[in-house]
């Protein structure tokens, strides 16, 4: 069977690579060809100077660089395959993800095709998934939510307040509160007069930049709520909950309590 000439498909694809590394695109418009193709999952590339400036967005948004790991010949005289390691800093948006300054690596094997010394077609599959775990949000935005939850078990309030930025505001059918402080307020007296802890249900991310929880408070009613004095009845709740983060910090809040089932439990007259 014929075989793809290793030694140019080589020398072309390094050539290429040293071109990418150094951002040098005049010299990859003179290994590239002019109709080139590159298929990708998720998006496809016509011409060369779609190819280009996907290049450059590549490197803009994670000063791209590739090494060379592996280059194989195949049966077919004009393809080759290659594996790339992949690596960047992540200064701009990826996959909905904004700038985290975070390094990541990643891999990529690619099928080439070439034709009268250029690189006319490409087949390629990235390791996406890699990547967006190195650039999401999600683990210290869970993490947050987390710690949030956790303060609030263990009544100690002051901690919120490296967990929560400046301009939070709390959005929630039973009231709308604008800063964190006066938020603490309500938690303070709902936790004097219900005695409650809360057991976190599900908590999972909602790219890129919010966090979803739902939560059981289960407690005691110790003291005057809601106009009722109390008889010392437990009671227990729901609550599903919407937090947006920035840096890490929650920024704003959507909560949908059940608050009239525990009104209904406090024996609370209802409209």
């Amino acid at each position: 069977m014929p075989t793809s000439d290793s030694t140019a498909n080589t020398a072309l694809y390094r050539r290429f690579l040293d071109a990418l590394n150094s951002g040098d695109y005049e010299e990859i418009g003179r290994v590239v060809g002019p109709g080139f193709t590159d298929h990708h999952p998720g998006f496809d590339i016509k011409g060369l100077d779609s190819y280009l400036a996907a290049l450059r967005g590549a490197h803009d948004t994670f000063e791209l660089r590739g090494e060379l790991e592996e280059i194989l010949g195949t049966d077919a005289p004009d393809k080759f395959v290659t594996r790339v390691k992949l690596t960047g800093t992540h200064l701009g948006e990826a996959l909905g993800f904004p700038a985290t300054g975070r390094k990541v690596e990643w891999s990529t094997t690619e099928i080439w095709r070439a034709e009268d010394g250029l690189l006319v077609e490409r087949w390629a599959q990235d390791d996406l998934l890699g990547l967006r775990e190195q650039v999401s949000t999600d683990a210290a935005n869970l993490a947050t939510v987390q710690a949030v939850s956790d303060a609030v078990n263990e009544r100690r309030y002051d901690d919120l307040d490296e967990l929560f930025g400046p301009t939070f505001r709390d959005n929630n059918p039973a009231w709308d509160v604008s800063s964190l402080d006066e938020l603490k307020g309500i938690i303070k007296a709902a936790h004097d007069a219900l005695d409650f802890t809360v057991h976190l249900d599900a908590l999972y991310p909602a790219s890129p930049d919010k966090v979803i929880m739902h939560i059981t408070f289960h407690g005691k009613h110790i003291a005057p709520f809601f106009g009722q004095e109390p008889d010392g009845r437990e009671v227990s709740w729901t609550s599903l909950e919407v937090y947006r983060l920035e840096d890490a910090k929650v920024v704003e809040r959507w909560v949908q309590a059940d608050t009239a089932g525990l009104m209904r439990q406090l024996d609370v007259p209802l409209p």
